[in-house]
């Protein structure tokens, strides 16, 4: 593969901490996938001693496929080339004896984690969905900070913190007892044994001889001081991000990791790729300039050699409805006279509600186009149904995948039944699959349901036996004996529902057959391994391929990361909805920014900003004021639209440069810019 200068210094520099700020479009994980490459070829670096870590497995699924052509399968399966939280949960399984674990535990999925809060909160709490949501967010950041429930209840002073304190403690504590590990727990468990063990850590510091690590600018508080633990002996690692697209403020990303790698490693090597090799000219220009209003951890500027290219389009509608219309009119044109391609097009978004009025007019006008959304085959609930029945055979402490099944198919299990065996649970300290074998089980429930529970327990325990001899027939026996596909049909009813969810069965039983035979560069799984990943993939993300490939792509800003297409259009560029009014409230508008920049850095060639001039929220019809953004772009390089008609309760007037500088001057007045 062929580097530019500052690519190849990029790639040759070994001998210390390298960060490398690389900006849209400028050939990331070329510089990663080389880099390996001159490791192992040219520095005679072992594949088992390099570790490149990323945010997704559509990430790391790329680098793999990448280095097929310059590396054999064999040295790919050596490398460690995985999520972080797929990493650290192979640091767990290594060192699982000095984690006071039980090696079969299981993972926590956030729908998993709302159940459990549901049933473990009060009763305000368990119906507010956004207070719950709040409340695994507050889990999350504490745990990436490392505070125990004990520090959280000191720290505690309103009631409501007082109650999330403790809500905290019980859930760390149920997890505990149910051998059950959540997202958050696969960073911050190893992180904190590697600060409390030296010489596990030690032994981990001299496995890897080089880290790698994509996307630096998305790691949390947890993340970076796993990298600080893992690297500090020999500080040879290389940390490629760029702060201008730092937009994952809400998973607890941190852009100001990135100035602690300074104060933490004096002589680090700073590395800027500023060459972008995807966007004409213009569309970088505009998209420097808006990114300039924000405060510049380190400053660069993007660069194109290729064409400049045509002004950016400003498309105003009088509503949500006439602003898709125009869009869709558009594409069509576009694709009519230029024999454009609809998967040459993107449409992106800041919230998912904003796609419905496209999909309206879309339809209409027969256009094709595929939505990505965050509905995961996992969140089917027979692959819920199936994976659980798997994670009990795996781990008979999972409590809630006990739960979840004991009575799936019917079998004349009570919710009354289940509260006894949870009361049992407790008094006996066991888990429920232990306390329904205990003799004292009898005082707890009458005969006929004991018999019930004993006939299921004992079938649990002849599966799990079969799952260590023929684990790639388990799933298909655990099908057949619970009559699992006649009790789907019976309860589904329809036709094309019986039809998807048996498919979804056969394709997740193809899917396991798979992972456990392996492949070219994917080791042989055990069942154990199997589930983790499945666990972990739903809860990174979520990859979907459209049915038809020529369709236009609608997805959020937030989606679009990592991304390119020919032709983007940004909709819903009004204040308020970009930037959201949640970060104008908490005067949060650099983020925001961030997000707009992505947004515009995946266009290829053709960049398109729409808003519209009234929408509809909650059943009332708003005037709005264009993005502030709008306004931050260099005025030259616009094209706003002509003979817009303004829908205002006076009178209509023909949209004009001077009603932009009016509403400028609007913008400027309410303080909206700076």
């Amino acid at each position: 593969m062929s580097l530019n200068y500052v690519q190849k210094n990029a790639v040759e520099f070994i001998n210390g901490p390298c960060l490398i700020l690389a900006g849209a479009g400028s050939g990331k994980t070329k510089v990663i996938i080389n880099k390996i490459i001159y490791l192992i070829k040219y520095c005679e670096y072992q594949p088992k001693n390099i570790i490149a870590l990323t945010f997704t497995n559509k990430a790391a699924h790329e680098i793999k496929i990448r280095l097929l052509k310059y590396l054999n399968p064999i040295q790919i399966q050596q490398i460690i080339i995985s999520t972080f939280h797929s990493f650290g949960l192979q640091i767990i399984k290594k060192e699982i004896e000095f984690l006071e674990l039980n090696p079969n535990f299981s993972l926590f999925d956030e729908k998993d984690q709302i159940l459990l809060l549901k049933k473990i909160t009060n009763q305000k709490i368990q119906n507010d969905t956004k207070l719950l949501k709040h409340l695994i967010f507050m889990i999350s950041y504490w745990k990436n900070k490392f505070y125990t429930p004990s520090d959280v209840d000191l720290l505690a002073k309103s009631d409501q913190e007082k109650d999330f304190a403790c809500f905290y403690k019980k859930y760390t504590i149920y997890l505990c007892e149910s051998n059950i590990l959540d997202f958050d727990d696969l960073i911050c468990r190893p992180t904190l044994l590697f600060k409390k063990n030296k010489i596990v850590q030690h032994r981990w510091q001299k496995k890897i001889a080089y880290l790698l690590v994509d996307e630096y600018q998305d790691t949390n508080n947890s993340q970076y001081e796993l990298i600080k633990e893992l690297t500090h002996i020999n500080s040879k690692f290389t940390l490629v991000g760029d702060d201008d697209q730092s937009i994952y403020s809400w998973r607890g990303a941190k852009p100001q990791n990135i100035l602690l790698l300074k104060k933490d490693f004096p002589n680090l090597k700073i590395i800027k790729m500023e060459q972008n090799y995807r966007s004409y000219g213009r569309i970088l220009k505009a998209a420097n300039k808006l990114i300039s209003y924000n405060p510049n951890y380190f400053k660069k500027k993007l660069f194109s050699k290729l064409k400049y290219g045509s002004k950016i389009k400003i498309i105003i509608g009088k509503n949500e409805e006439v602003e898709a219309e125009k869009i869709a009119e558009k594409i069509i044109c576009q694709c009519n006279q230029d024999k454009i391609q609809y998967k040459d097009y993107a449409i992106l978004y800041r919230g998912n509600y904003q796609s419905q009025i496209l999909e309206k007019i879309f339809l209409k006008r027969n256009i094709p186009y595929n939505i990505s959304n965050n509905s995961s085959f996992f969140s089917n609930p027979e692959i819920k149904d199936l994976l659980s029945y798997l994670r009990l055979i795996i781990n008979h402490d999972d409590n809630y995948a006990f739960m979840r099944i004991l009575n799936i198919p019917h079998r004349r299990i009570g919710i009354a039944t289940l509260r006894k065996i949870e009361e049992a649970s407790i008094k006996k300290n066991m888990s429920f699959f232990q306390v329904t074998s205990d003799p004292e089980i009898k005082n707890f429930l009458n005969i006929s349901t004991l018999n019930r529970i004993k006939q299921f327990i004992s079938w649990v325990n002849k599966i799990t036996l079969l799952s260590y001899s023929k684990p790639s027939c388990i799933l298909d026996v655990i099908i057949h004996d619970i009559e699992y596909e006649s009790w789907l049909s019976k309860n589904l009813k329809e036709p094309d529902k019986i039809k998807k969810s048996i498919n979804n069965i056969y394709i997740l039983s193809n899917w396991i057959k798979s992972l456990l035979k392996g492949s070219n560069f994917e080791k042989p799984m055990n069942l154990l391994e199997i589930i983790t990943k499945m666990t972990l993939r739903d809860i990174i993300n979520n990859e979907k391929k459209p049915k038809n490939s020529n369709q236009v792509q609608l997805m959020t800003l937030h989606s679009s990361k990592g991304l390119e297409f020919s032709s983007v259009f940004i909709i819903g560029m009004s204040e308020g909805v970009l930037p959201n009014i949640k970060s104008i409230n908490e005067n949060n508008i650099e983020e925001e920014r961030r997000l707009a920049y992505v947004g515009m850095t995946r266009a290829k060639k053709q960049l398109f900003l729409t808003y519209c001039q009234t929408r509809i929220q909650y059943g009332q019809k708003l005037y709005t004021i264009p993005s502030r953004f709008l306004f931050e772009l260099p005025k030259e390089d616009l094209h706003w639209d002509e003979n817009i008609i303004l829908n205002n309760s006076t009178k209509n007037t023909q949209y004009s440069i001077k009603k932009i500088n009016y509403l400028k001057q609007k913008i400027k007045k309410n303080n909206f810019l700076k």
